[in-house]
C-alpha cells in the first residue's frame, strides 16, 4: 500500500509541475504545444484505425481458411466415405459369389435315403407290405412297419 501511495504523490506532483509550466509558456508555444498534442492524437488515432482494419482483415482471412479447411475435410471424408462404401460392395459382391460357389457345391451333394441304405441289411418299408414275409420261427423279430403309409391307403 505503501508503494501505491508515494506512485500517487509522485504521478500528482509530476502533473502539477507540469501544468505550472505550461501556465508559464506564451500564448505562441501553447498553441504550438495544443497543435502537436493533436497531431499526435490524430496520427495515434490513424494508428489504432489501421490496426483495427488489420485485425479485421486477419480474422476474414482466418476465417477463409478455416471455411477452406473444413470443405477439404468434408471432401476426404465423402471420399472415404465412398470407398468405403466401394470396398463393402465389393466385400459384400465377393461374398455373395463365394455362397453362390459354396451352394453350387452343396447342391452337387445330394443324400438319397434309398441309395444310403440300400445295402446295410435295414428292413425297407416294401419288406412291411410283403404278403408272406420271411420269419425265422426262433427269433423274436419284431417287424417295422410305417403307420404314415396305412394312412395313404385309407
Amino acid at each position: 500500500m505503501g508503494k501505491k501511495l508515494a506512485l500517487g504523490l509522485f504521478a500528482g506532483a509530476l502533473g502539477a509541475g507540469l501544468y505550472a509550466a505550461y501556465q508559464k509558456l506564451d500564448e505562441e508555444k501553447k498553441d504550438r504545444l495544443k497543435r502537436e498534442a493533436r497531431d499526435k492524437a490524430d496520427e495515434l488515432r490513424d494508428r489504432a484505425v489501421d490496426y483495427a482494419f488489420y485485425a479485421n482483415d486477419a480474422v476474414s482471412d482466418l476465417k477463409d481458411v478455416i471455411r477452406d479447411e473444413m470443405e477439404n475435410t468434408k471432401g476426404t471424408v465423402n471420399d472415404a466415405k465412398s470407398q468405403f462404401a466401394d470396398k463393402a460392395k465389393g466385400f459384400a459382391s465377393s461374398q455373395t459369389d463365394e455362397d453362390d460357389n459354396v451352394e453350387d457345391d452343396q447342391d452337387d451333394i445330394v443324400v438319397d435315403a434309398k441309395d444310403a441304405f440300400k445295402d446295410s441289411g435295414i428292413p425297407s418299408a416294401a419288406d412291411d407290405l410283403d404278403p408272406q414275409p420271411h420269419k425265422d420261427d426262433d427269433s423274436n423279430e419284431i417287424p417295422i412297419t410305417d403307420d404314415n403309409d396305412n394312412e395313404d391307403n385309407k
